[in-house]
């Protein structure tokens, strides 16, 4: 390790500490709903076709506001964008937990979808921005495994406190565990080098060998030519590589919806699964898929065919997804599967965030990871009406069914952008 590296170690743990505990409460309130939707359906009288609005409401403005916050996040800086969103999506989740009109739950999913916005964009541009070289593939995989950690807690800490009190309880408490990292965040901000800022123009002269090591995304776009806001869209719109990866986020919601947001309720109506297997399951498939994305990001440092890693873990995603749709497996078996399809899927995530990262252009790393993240509003819109209508109109096995298809087309479009990117590199 060079002086360089070694010198700038502490302040990357401390980066990617903080952004990782706001990741982590993004993730949790992504996946909060999903395992309470039986206790929803008994409480409020709606059917899982409207519940699964709740979440289409949520996706559509998290996705759609993707691209806007990567933009504002280019232009102005990640740091007061992350906290603004940070605080809506929390305000909003605790007004969910004491309201009682199910259109009025809706408007504030919605709301905090919006808040939710930010968290990619923002996070990634400061990475990008800070990070060591050499460690930016495992800055990403443990950004992501905080994500994904948030998704495997949230089942466990919600069934809980929902079978000991009530499903209220559970996002209260939840709302207050965001409130106390949201203000710990705030309080550490200052230590934190932000990604977008630009270096000072005084240095001493024994700093100036580590600032080089870690250039800002955008010190190095002044360095040359910075092409403009709207110009540097274009570009990221018709790049070939990211409409590929575009449509993968857009697939991708559909392809993991029946593992992710519907794995209880649909385990439950398809195999009569009791709801506290059905949990176990859900819980393995959560917590692996964190560990995955550690293992993926040791991969992702170590070699660069990071297509052939995320194509091979989505087919056999496929299978897994085959595989329980057509058998009622019981409990060890169940949770089984679920556990090594979780652990694969986790293993994508740094590959992809590796691919989009080489396709960005300089200076725009926020507005790339927002285009893409954007997609997650197609698919994220439409799953979760179409799994609930699955269920209530008894085809419940067509949620994994057709989530192995659309993970087949994933595999498809992860190694169409590899390709593009190929040929892309070779014309230049």
């Amino acid at each position: 390790m060079t002086d360089a590296t070694a010198g700038t170690l502490k302040r990357d743990v401390t980066v990617i500490g903080l952004v990782s505990g706001g990741h982590f409460m993004s993730h949790y309130f992504s996946t909060v709903l999903p395992p309470l939707f039986p206790f929803l359906h008994k409480d409020l009288g709606v059917s899982y076709t409207l519940l699964g609005l709740l979440l289409s409401a949520k996706n559509l403005t998290s996705g759609t506001m993707q691209l806007p916050a990567g933009i504002l996040v280019d232009k102005y800086g990640a740091k007061t964008l992350l906290i603004v969103g940070f605080a809506i999506m929390t305000l909003c989740f605790f007004l969910f937990s004491i309201t009682t009109n199910f259109w009025l739950m809706a408007l504030l999913i919605l709301m905090a979808g919006c808040g939710n916005a930010v968290f990619h964009p923002a996070d990634y541009s400061i990475l990008n921005g800070t990070i060591h070289e050499s460690r930016i593939g495992r800055s990403f995989s443990a950004h992501t495994f905080s994500g994904n950690l948030g998704d495997a807690l949230a089942p466990v800490v919600v069934l809980t406190i929902a079978t000991i009190w009530n499903w209220r309880i559970g996002i209260i408490v939840s709302c207050i565990v965001s409130f106390i990292l949201m203000i710990g965040m705030i309080t550490q901000w200052n230590r934190v080098v932000e990604g977008e800022a630009k270096p000072k123009a005084k240095k001493k002269k024994d700093e100036s060998k580590a600032a080089d090591v870690v250039t800002t995304d955008q010190a190095v776009a002044a360095a040359e030519t910075e092409m403009g806001t709207w110009a540097a869209v274009k570009q990221i719109i018709l790049s070939p590589p990211m409409l590929f990866l575009f449509l993968f986020f857009a697939l991708q919601q559909l392809g993991s919806g029946g593992f992710r947001n519907w794995a209880v309720a649909g385990l439950v109506t398809l195999h009569e699964t009791p709801v506290a297997i059905a949990g176990a399951a859900l819980t393995g498939f959560l917590f692996a898929s964190a560990f995955g994305v550690l293992a993926g990001g040791v991969v992702a440092d170590k070699q660069s065919r990071h297509d052939l890693v995320a194509g091979g873990a989505l087919l056999l995603t496929a299978i897994l997804a085959l595989i329980v749709g057509r058998f009622p497996l019981n409990t060890v078996v169940l949770v089984g599967v679920f556990t090594l399809a979780g652990w694969v899927q986790g293993m994508i995530r740094p590959a992809r965030d590796m691919m989009i990262r080489a396709a960005s252009p300089k200076g725009s790393i926020g507005k790339a990871f927002g285009f893409v993240f954007s997609g997650q509003a197609i698919g994220g819109t439409i799953a979760p009406v179409v799994f609930g209508a699955m269920i209530d109109f008894g085809a419940p096995q067509w949620v994994f069914y057709s989530s192995a298809v659309f993970m087949v087309i994933c595999m498809l479009a992860v190694l169409g952008s590899a390709r593009e990117a190929r040929k892309a590199s070779r014309a230049q």
